[in-house]
């Protein structure tokens, strides 16, 4: 019973640290940062992918005084011209909207400060690519991220039992294989039909609805299962299943 305790804590852990290496490398996540302009810190959040059926607002923190700025966008490799939108102030907020733009499109945003006549271009000179995608729900983003961490865990407790006398590997990989069915068949496909705004309007190509690394990992798992019932030794395969498993997410994402 404690070796189970601790095979199942040790997967935690992996798990946590391994969702957490995932979201550092993930193309998705929002530019953030924090900058000295004028003597005061200025916050700001850039977004790289907007799910609404809203227009997109962009949010400036600081607590300098005649603070202001500029909210620059265009069509990612269409636009030549930027498009400009004044930073409205409220309290210690700076704001600005860009409109709704259509599914899947792209632009570059950025913002231009201005203070006592200086100027000051964050988060970069280029710009910030952001896409925008239909809305999804978020119970299925819920149930979408649940999936993917239970699925990591019990990859890695999969993994952990090549260190347990009596393993267990040929119950835990149905659990795991079902769970992974679920998010690469189901979730995603939902997802992504809500993200193409799809629904009711449209039938999306199979290309659209499946992710080459979803594809992989159900086939990793139907060969990991189909070999933990036939090789001899089950603990090494289930090692490689495990690591092959994490492999795949940090190539293709999630």
């Amino acid at each position: 019973m404690k070796q189970q305790i601790i095979l199942w804590v040790s997967a935690f852990v992996i798990t946590m640290i391994s969702i957490f290496l995932l979201r550092i490398i993930d193309p998705e996540k929002p530019v953030t940062g924090t900058v000295e302009f004028g003597g005061e810190k200025v916050s700001y959040k850039f977004d790289r992918v907007f799910r609404s059926n809203d227009n997109y607002k962009l949010m400036i923190f600081s607590k300098l005084e005649g603070l202001g700025g500029i909210l620059e966008y265009k069509l990612q490799n269409t636009d030549p011209v930027w498009n400009r939108v004044p930073l409205e102030l409220s309290g210690k907020t700076l704001s600005a909207e860009i409109p709704k733009q259509p599914v899947m499109s792209k632009i570059i945003y950025r913002v231009i400060l201005e203070h006592s006549g200086k100027e000051f271009i964050v988060p970069q000179h280029e710009g910030i690519d952001l896409q925008f995608l239909g809305r999804v729900s978020v119970q299925i983003m819920a149930w979408y991220y649940i999936t993917i961490f239970g699925g990591l865990l019990l990859s890695f407790r999969i993994g952990l039992e090549y260190f347990n006398e009596n393993d267990k590997i040929k119950k835990l990989s149905f659990f795991a294989f079902l769970t992974f069915f679920f998010y690469s068949m189901l979730l995603i496909p939902v997802k992504r039909t809500y993200e193409l705004s799809a629904f009711g309007k449209s039938i999306p190509q199979i290309n659209q609805l499946f992710s080459i690394g979803a594809i992989l990992i159900i086939i990793l798992w139907v060969v990991g299962i189909i070999s933990f019932f036939r090789v001899k030794n089950r603990k090494l395969m289930a090692l490689i299943v495990s690591v092959l498993t994490l492999f795949i997410f940090i190539i293709f994402g999630y």
